[in-house]
């Protein structure tokens, strides 16, 4: 990548779902990349909005050369140059429009990474695993079948008729400790909303939203009837025929749910590769839980030899720790969730043990808090979406709008987005319509229902530092 930014062909071969993930890492930190994909996403969802006519329709005679053909181009160019022209008017500097990035939605054959089933071992033996052979994965190309798809829904969208209004479902909990976020999430989302009403909405129709307590069985079940589709939010488990996009969660799984992390396997293969990378030199040591965190040890064994302790949920996870201190662990992974992880980084710092390659944690660590625990100071996970902290472009869009910090706030905001766009684009939305498609601006990049950047981070003193 000459001069640090990829290549005009490498940009427009990422834009269409066919480019190197490495791309699209550089892509969600570079203001300038984030520039030329906005125009490219303009031009595309407008030039998509035009009536199309095929090759020889409505043509009575053959043009002459020199005659109606290159006058109908010249025209054409023309179009397009005063659509961008009045679209750079509109636009803020950066190249970014009063509301904000739109998620650009381009159809593709989703891939996939399956997750295993989570590992639950009650038994406190120690068990040595070596790296299996890694697996060339095929890559995914756009299919004209798929662009029909898109075709087919652009067409409905048009149709004459009574548009009905998108109502975007939120859960976020009113009560107890988590109520104050709960809040924040909600009033972000709302924001979100009031900016796409003010843009438009979906098909000149106003965006609504239907807000329900987590702790209100009753009132979830009631907003579930009314709503499109949920967004962002955490709080409950996922209630089944409705789709869920990025739940604040990453707890929040099922076959409705659109997730906002990769699966604890995935971050363990990331993670892996991050300590082969560093040239580690030993076997990490991992401790396992049970649940879907537990499948974070499966992915760290493709890439790195490991020797895991199941860990006993009810104790203080000392005897774990003491275990894997003894077998010579290099780096310790904790293969549960967030409570598990707080004890046994705790059990770790008392016995003063800090292993060369550092504490290696799953997802949901950043959900819980976790970074801030003083124990907690090197640790790292990977995210599917940047810091509010940061310095990336969505992470400074999003605390220039709405004044939040908070990780489950920015994750909720983006589902909010991905759901307007999605059925901005596609005339309404369902996890078809989103599985068929790659979806990305400042703050994601799915490939149909897939997140495909991941994040390596870093603790640091209560906050997410992007890892080297």
């Amino acid at each position: 990548m000459p001069g640090l930014h990829p290549g005009k062909l490498d940009l427009e071969a990422w834009f269409d779902g066919e480019g190197p993930d490495r791309v699209g890492t550089h892509v969600m930190r570079c203001a300038r990349c984030q520039r030329h994909m906005a125009e490219m996403s303009r031009l595309r969802s407008w030039l998509r909005a035009q009536p199309f006519v095929a090759m020889g329709d409505q043509v009575d005679e053959p043009l002459p050369a020199g005659g109606r053909g290159w006058k109908a181009v010249a025209v054409l160019v023309a179009v397009v140059a005063t659509f961008l022209m009045v679209a750079n008017r509109g636009t803020h500097p950066g190249g970014l429009s009063a509301e904000g990035p739109r998620v650009t939605g381009t159809t593709s054959p989703a891939l996939h990474d399956a997750d295993p089933p989570a590992v639950d071992d009650p038994a406190p033996t120690v068990a040595s695993t070596t790296p299996s052979p890694p697996t060339t994965k095929k890559a995914a190309t756009p299919t004209t079948e798929a662009n029909s798809v898109s075709q087919q829904a652009l067409a409905r969208a048009h149709q004459p008729g009574e548009q009905k209004a998108l109502r975007l479902g939120l859960i976020v909990p009113t009560k107890g400790s988590m109520a104050a976020e709960g809040a924040q999430i909600a009033d972000v989302v709302r924001q979100r909303v009031a900016a796409a009403n003010a843009a438009g909405g979906v098909a000149g129709v106003p965006v609504e939203l239907d807000m329900a307590p987590a702790e209100d069985p009753a009132a979830i079940a009631a907003m579930v009837q009314r709503a499109t589709v949920l967004v962002g939010g955490f709080g409950a488990s996922a209630p089944t025929g409705i789709p869920w996009l990025l739940p604040a969660d990453p707890s929040i799984a099922g076959p409705d749910v659109v997730p906002a992390e990769s699966p604890a396997r995935s971050a363990g293969v990331q993670l892996g590769g991050l300590l082969r990378r560093q040239g580690i030199n030993g076997v990490t040591g991992v401790i396992v839980g049970s649940g879907p965190d537990a499948a974070l040890a499966d992915g760290l064994a493709t890439k790195v030899p490991t020797t895991t302790v199941a860990a006993q949920e009810a104790g203080t996870c000392a005897p774990e720790v003491a275990a894997l201190q003894r077998a010579g662990a290099v780096a310790l992974a904790i293969a549960g969730g967030p409570d598990l992880a707080a004890k046994c980084m705790k059990a770790a710092f008392a016995k003063i043990w800090h292993p060369t390659y550092g504490i290696l944690l799953a997802p949901s660590a950043a959900y819980a808090g976790l970074q801030s625990m003083p124990e907690a100071l090197g640790a790292r996970t990977v995210l599917g979406l940047p810091w509010p902290t940061s310095t990336a472009p969505g992470a400074a869009r999003f605390r220039a709008t709405t004044s939040s910090t908070s990780y489950r706030a920015l994750v909720s905001y983006a589902a909010t987005e991905l759901a307007i766009d999605v059925a901005r684009q596609q005339g309404g939305i369902s996890l078809e319509s989103i599985e068929q498609g790659i979806w990305r601006n400042d703050l994601i990049d799915l490939s149909g229902l897939t997140s495909r950047v991941n994040i390596l981070v870093v603790a640091f003193l209560g906050t997410w530092l992007i890892a080297g």
